[in-house]
């Protein structure tokens, strides 16, 4: 009898997941003792309270986060002038340096948001923000000089390397941390908040105005460094993310092998003791996963190129600010702040719609015909509508991902189409130096795509 109830028990332990102690303070695991007639198996890790008040002080936290890599991507278009001009480094050296950092935040979008599959979203985020923070940091402190120019540059390149997970990363966590009814607003709110990132920056600008470039390099290494030091104090990990991991561990015998983190996963030293394909997918990794699969790699590579248009016309669009007139920074100002109306209209269209498609579609249409009348010679007001609806593509680009894919490789899913993003955006600083109308031309051609392979995602 005694064998008999040891089986019953180990047999009910193993199919409920265990939630470690060091994870979630909120959550106490029961220890059982298998071999007591009366024992019980531990509860599962606690999912969010869909019936709970949405958690916007964490929700607002993690937009700091998800903003702080702007300091790097939208900075160049204000302070690069500055800095030519206090250093003397040659304006091409600067131009290839933002070129250089967006090509390398692919990678690192890659890597990163992948790892935050695997190891969680809180740690991933924090290092990656403050990290990118350090990098601002050692800019600002570059030598006057050739040599001070290769530091600096590959200072700006190695915070793109960094940073390209953290967005990805932190939208992801905060999407988990929210209850379903409010995950329409709470995406509205990331990309509103979002808006602050730009808007410091021309803020910290007009402020540094009579004062030295490094100034403001280290108050925007400040707005990195100090957002991660709140999300490690006040925001817990995922629940998604741990209700999923102890799924995997309690699907499989404890292993004592090596796990390789990052694009390649997981490798179990035990695949035959666990099911075929579970035991292939884990030792894949979250990417080979995703691609394995025709009903998530489908969707996923129309993804992708939706997400490179977007991001081209997007950031495009802002690197334009100095072609628009004379008033470089009202330009700026103005351009990021149309994207507050467009995210906020964008989440009111899908909330009252529930078809973020649809809403996408017609977003991306309207901002092709407002482009393609840039190109035609209409007023340059086009220009701050299109970025409007530029804005309202990219929530909608959010929200879409996040439905799509599940949390165990929905962070990976994030950091693939934000490859692609980068990559796109990486020809942002060429295009915004050709004339306007043939840079507009160019962007509206990518808002017909977005509409067209969306069309086919539906």
């Amino acid at each position: 009898m005694r064998a008999s109830a040891l089986l019953v028990c180990l047999a009910a332990a193993s199919a409920l997941p265990r939630l470690p102690r060091d994870r979630c303070a909120a959550a106490k695991t029961i220890e059982v003792e298998l071999g007591s007639p009366d024992g019980a198996a531990p509860p599962p890790p606690p999912m969010v309270d869909q019936e709970g008040p949405t958690p916007w002080l964490q929700v607002a936290i993690c937009a700091g986060l998800y903003t702080a890599p702007a300091m790097l991507v939208v900075a160049p278009a204000l302070v690069d002038a500055k800095i030519e001009s206090e250093t003397g480094w040659p304006a091409s050296a600067l131009t290839v340096a933002s070129s250089l950092m967006f090509a390398a935040s692919a990678p690192g979008a890659l890597v990163g948001a992948s790892a935050a599959d695997v190891k969680g979203r809180r740690p991933l985020a924090v290092a990656m923000t403050a990290g990118t923070g350090a990098c601002l940091a050692l800019a600002a402190v570059a030598p006057r000089g050739s040599g001070g120019a290769v530091l600096f540059g590959a200072a700006r390149v190695a915070g793109g390397l960094v940073s390209g997970g953290a967005a990805p990363t932190c939208f992801t966590w905060a999407m988990e941390l929210t209850p379903k009814r409010s995950a329409v607003r709470a995406a509205t709110a990331m990309n509103v908040l979002w808006v602050g990132g730009p808007l410091y920056v021309a803020l910290l600008h007009v402020l540094c105005a009579r004062w030295s470039w490094r100034l403001e390099v280290l108050g925007l290494a400040a707005f990195a460094l100090g957002f991660a030091a709140l999300a490690q104090a006040a925001v817990p990990e995922s629940p998604e993310f741990l209700a999923s991991r102890e799924e995997k561990i309690a699907a499989r015998p404890s292993s004592s092998g090596a796990e390789v983190y990052g694009l390649v996963g997981e490798i179990d030293d035990e695949p035959d003791a666990i099911p075929e394909k579970r035991a292939a997918r884990e030792a894949a990794g979250p990417l080979a996963a995703l691609l394995g699969d025709a009903a998530t790699r489908d969707p996923l590579l129309k993804l992708i190129v939706v997400w490179g248009c977007v991001s081209m016309s997007y950031y495009g669009l802002t690197f334009c600010a100095g072609s628009l007139s004379d008033r470089v920074v009202a330009n700026f100002v103005l351009l990021n702040a149309a994207d507050v109306p467009g995210y906020a209209l964008a989440g009111y269209a899908t909330k009252r719609t529930g078809a973020p498609e649809r809403i996408l579609v017609g977003f991306a249409g309207a901002a092709g015909a407002a482009l393609l009348g840039l190109a035609l010679g209409a007023p340059t007001l086009l220009a701050i509508f299109g970025k409007f609806c530029t804005a309202g593509m990219f929530q909608q680009i959010y929200s879409i991902t996040t439905d799509r894919f599940e949390p165990d490789v929905r962070a990976t899913a994030f950091g693939t189409c934000r490859v692609a993003a980068m990559l796109a955006t990486f020809a942002s600083p060429p295009l915004a130096s050709l004339p306007l109308a043939a840079a507009a031309l160019v962007f509206a051609a990518c808002c017909g795509v977005v509409a067209a392979l969306t069309l086919a995602l539906r």
